[in-house]
């Protein structure tokens, strides 16, 4: 009878600590759907006022400066999302290029996991420098893993040539025009990106360092409106009282 009432008490206490665990775990993907829910409904909510009401929000932005200040900080504040979303139209254009190209020479070999290739370079293109470098190595462990070295040899040539016709063909003829900054500018502000917020972070960098440097150089271009001066004489003070030396009688 001992040795049962010990058996069931610890049956008792793994279903007890196994149902502990599970709660937690349905608590932690609960949270973590909650989080995803409540992200995408502001995300949706403030693109819907920032489409419809996007003018008078800014005109209200604007008149938050100093008066003598706000023609800069409107001519500015375009330039930057004039520069941001010429960024983001190129770089949809070289990412769709990127993943359309190594997602053909994918299937083409049989690789699996052929649609998934394609997301991560369409993805990776976004990290100008190191995002192809990634998702390519990503390809070519695939086409290793699933086809032997041989065939992982052709994914790597294949993947060498889409990338090379982007650097030589698609980024000088697109990106160049948008994105006029330093490739060490480039690698720190992703290195920033990563370290502040990880891989969203490094998504958000380089755009926003190429809208920066937009804003740099048209302030720098542009010259500072002239400072009026008033030229106008004194006013001359009205004399109310006796005029000067006028005595008493």
């Amino acid at each position: 009878d001992k040795e049962f009432n010990q058996a069931i008490a610890k049956v008792q206490e793994m279903i007890s600590e196994s149902s502990t665990a599970n709660i937690g775990q349905v608590t932690e993907v609960g949270t973590a759907v909650g989080h995803t829910v409540a992200g995408a409904f502001i995300i949706l909510f403030a693109s819907y006022f920032f489409m419809a009401d996007g003018a008078l929000i800014w005109s209200w932005l604007v008149r938050l400066f100093p008066k003598a200040g706000r023609l800069r900080a409107d001519s500015s504040g375009k330039v930057a999302w004039r520069s941001l979303t010429q960024f983001v139209r190129a770089t949809v254009l070289v990412a769709a290029t990127d993943a359309i190209g190594i997602a053909i020479i994918a299937a083409i070999l049989g690789l699996p996991l052929v649609g998934a290739i394609g997301v991560l370079v369409f993805l990776g293109a976004f990290v100008p420098m190191i995002g192809a470098f990634i998702s390519g190595t990503v390809a070519v462990l695939v086409a290793l893993v699933a086809q032997g070295p041989v065939v992982a040899l052709i994914m790597f040539g294949g993947v060498i040539l889409v990338q090379q016709i982007e650097a030589h063909v698609l980024q000088p003829f697109l990106m160049g025009r948008f994105v006029s900054v330093h490739p060490l500018g480039v690698i720190i502000a992703i290195t920033i990106g990563v370290l502040v917020a990880g891989i969203p972070g490094a998504l958000v960098a380089v755009p926003l360092v190429a809208s920066l440097n937009a804003v740099v150089v048209h302030l720098a271009d542009t010259p500072l409106p002239p400072v009026e001066v008033d030229d106008s004489p004194p006013a001359q003070p009205n004399a109310t009282g006796p005029a000067l030396g006028e005595g008493d009688d």
